[in-house]
């Protein structure tokens, strides 16, 4: 039972710390359409981010897709605080419909985890891509508790430095989620090569609350 109340006080206080800006997700956002999974496989670099909540935990992410027996997988590698190589893996559910294709949802699995946080489904928006050089992607999770939400936005590259047409291309959309291009944020390559090389599964720090809040 304190184990339990302990979870949901960390829990509560994460939600006001993380969900910053007002009211819910954007709705009715045009994705990229005609969206192709398979041409998205294998590895994007992630050259910009924008976190709502203004945290700067990761840098050097590198996000890949490949298959397994048992589904299609992403692993999302980066170096946390400059320090630590960290690894989080998730499987991708796949819309049914070409219509929603780009409206992917990704699950974090945790064995050693209390039963209500073992797995954790988040949204994964693919707003706009040409699959051979950028990607701009999304996450948003709105919390009713304090009636806000937050976001999170890669802009993707197949190479570590993203030339500048391509950029244009990749923060085109951005308006479509309300997030100004202007704050967005560049990786810095220098601390791509963490001091500390522990190899380990850990939760994805993009995504900023362990659980949906309601059903």
């Amino acid at each position: 039972m304190l184990k339990l109340i302990s979870v949901l006080i960390l829990f509560v206080s994460s939600v006001f710390g993380y969900f910053t800006l007002p009211g819910k997700c954007p709705e009715n956002v045009q994705l990229q359409s005609e969206f192709r999974l398979a041409d998205f496989f294998n590895k994007w670099h992630q050259v910009y981010h924008y976190s709502s909540d203004e945290q700067q935990l990761n840098n050097c992410s590198v996000l890949e897709l490949s298959t397994r027996p048992d589904g299609i997988y992403l692993n999302q590698s980066r170096v946390d605080r400059g320090l630590f190589h960290r690894y989080s893996i998730g499987k991708l559910e796949i819309p049914t419909t070409i219509e929603d294709a780009a409206r992917l949802d990704v699950t974090f699995h945790f064995k050693d985890q209390p039963r209500r946080l073992v797995n954790r489904r988040y949204p994964f928006r693919v707003l706009a891509t040409n699959y051979n050089y950028y990607a701009t992607v999304y996450t948003c999770e709105y919390s009713p508790l304090i009636d806000k939400h937050f976001i999170y936005v890669w802009i993707l590259s197949r190479n570590p430095i993203l030339n500048d047409v391509s950029k244009e291309l990749a923060i085109k959309p951005l308006p479509r989620i309300g997030v100004d291009s202007k704050r967005l944020v560049k990786d810095d390559l220098s601390k791509c090569t963490p001091k500390y090389y522990e190899d380990r599964k850990a939760e994805p720090m993009t995504f900023r609350y362990p659980v949906k809040m309601f059903t």
